[in-house]
């Protein structure tokens, strides 16, 4: 193999571990920022505020104390309804976070959205 061949496959070697090192980097950014998202739901009477994180996993409920006059089946319904709007908006948040690592159009970004849009649903976040 002739020095400028070998030159070659090295400078390629080199682009290839740039490459993967510039992928592990973001997949770290993902995870680290994604664990510390906090994403919130509010019911349509604005009764409960859910609060989840990244996993979509419940972090703080907010029952305001206006519900003397609902039952106890309409609070319960009203904690839900929050909890459905903070998955949802969740799906949101991780596009946007995505983008920002992996930018527009990034097949991990399309794959990390479909995954958390099939499980939660989706709606965009007017608060942020």
């Amino acid at each position: 193999m002739s020095m400028s061949r070998l030159e070659a496959v090295l400078a390629t070697i080199d682009a290839q571990a740039d490459s993967a090192l510039t992928k592990l980097d973001q997949a770290q950014q993902f995870a680290t920022r994604s664990e510390h998202l906090a994403v919130e739901g509010t019911s349509a009477d604005e009764i409960a505020t859910v609060t989840v994180d990244g996993t979509g996993q419940v972090q703080a409920i907010v029952i305001e104390d206006d519900v003397r006059h609902l039952t106890g089946a309409q609070v319960a319904a009203d904690v839900l309804e929050a909890l459905r709007q903070a998955q949802r908006r969740l799906s949101y948040h991780v596009e946007q976070l995505g983008t920002e690592i992996y930018g527009a159009g990034s097949p991990s970004v399309q794959e990390f959205t479909r995954a958390y849009r099939d499980r939660y649903g989706y709606e965009e976040d007017e608060d942020r």
